[in-house]
């Protein structure tokens, strides 16, 4: 016999509208909302979808459009929003939008054929067109991180400004002046908002900006690559490089290696994200590490209640401070000179 909201109750002692009320995305304390969670996963409770959307014309699935997921900060958010979603009794139809925007344009409105009732959609930016069919759809969407092309929507995101100029102004007070930055698109949000973080600490220096210090194209791997030995070949080296997202810094550690620099002692190392692999390396990586399970918790919240027609605070953006995280690859310079 399948588990139900009263096996929930018995479990946790909690009345039944408290469970009922979170699991239909209203919001209940945080100790409540424990209780509840650890009680769907010890009973693998699953709602009943199939009547619930006979009473409500819902169809209890979201769409999620991300980034690939064989990079570990898209393949974490994907798996936490997931799991928060299938909590409250929904279903995820996934999309990669990868290097194939072509095929997202192409999903997208499958999805709203196919019935979704809300859409999340994070490290990625959807065309005009998509986002105009999306609005004539009428379904609540929350956008993680990057921008797109929509009228008005709820915004969930890192505070990427503040963590960039952190890790830059650490560089600065290590005494570099000569500090590279390897970013995304000039078109992506993040990249951006990345960039002004940097040039903002710059700016509070009075360090000149070197334009050829500056190099930008896309986060991919090969691009990181290319960016170090483009770098290393200048007339006048960095002395410390800021990656702006973990798979770029992928790519110039490859370079790194290959050109046969070290760390921190030919050149200093710094990224925004951190993951189990800043640790392993060696010497670790100093860098900006974002809160995604806060940022999956928000966006996923938003959405619940903008699903249930609670649009008291629409539409609402959510910025999360990140937090650096100081080790080994940064060589301190006022130190070596005394």
């Amino acid at each position: 016999m399948s588990t139900t909201i009263k096996d929930i109750a018995r479990e946790t002692g909690l009345a039944l509208a408290t469970i009922s009320k979170y699991i239909n995305g209203g919001t209940v304390r945080p100790q409540n909302k424990k209780q509840i969670d650890e009680a769907i996963r010890k009973l693998n409770y699953v709602p009943r979808n199939t009547a619930r959307g006979l009473r409500s014309s819902k169809t209890y699935r979201i769409g999620l459009v991300c980034g690939p997921p064989n990079n570990p900060h898209n393949a974490f958010l994907l798996s936490k929003i997931e799991n928060i979603m299938r909590a409250h009794g929904y279903s995820l139809t996934f999309m990669s939008g990868d290097k194939y925007k072509e095929h997202v344009n192409k999903f997208v409105p499958h999805m709203l054929r196919s019935g979704i009732d809300g859409l999340i959609i994070t490290s990625f930016s959807l065309n005009q067109d998509i986002c105009s069919a999306v609005e004539h759809a009428k379904i609540p969407v929350v956008e993680l991180e990057e921008h797109s092309n929509f009228h008005r929507t709820d915004y969930v995101q890192t505070s990427c400004t503040s963590g960039a100029y952190e890790i830059v102004e650490y560089l600065i007070k290590m005494g570099h002046q000569k500090i590279a930055l390897v970013n995304g698109s000039p078109a992506s949000y993040t990249a951006c908002e990345r960039k002004k973080g940097y040039l903002r600490a710059l700016e509070d220096y009075n360090i000149p900006v070197n334009p050829d210090y500056i190099i930008a194209e896309n986060y991919a791997n090969d691009f990181g690559y290319q960016a170090m030995q483009k770098l290393w070949n200048l007339p006048e080296r960095p002395t410390a490089v800021f990656s702006a997202n973990y798979t770029l810094c992928l790519g110039i550690y490859e370079a790194i290696y290959s050109l046969g620099i070290r760390i921190p002692e030919d050149l200093s190392v710094v990224s925004f994200d951190d993951f189990e692999l800043s640790m392993l390396l060696s010497p670790q990586l100093t860098a900006v590490r974002q809160p995604l399970a806060g940022l999956a918790e928000q966006a996923c919240g938003l959405l619940l209640r903008r699903m249930n027609g609670d649009y008291s605070d629409f539409p609402r953006t959510i910025r999360l401070k990140p937090e650096c995280i100081y080790r080994d690859s940064v060589r301190d310079l006022f130190s070596d000179a005394k």
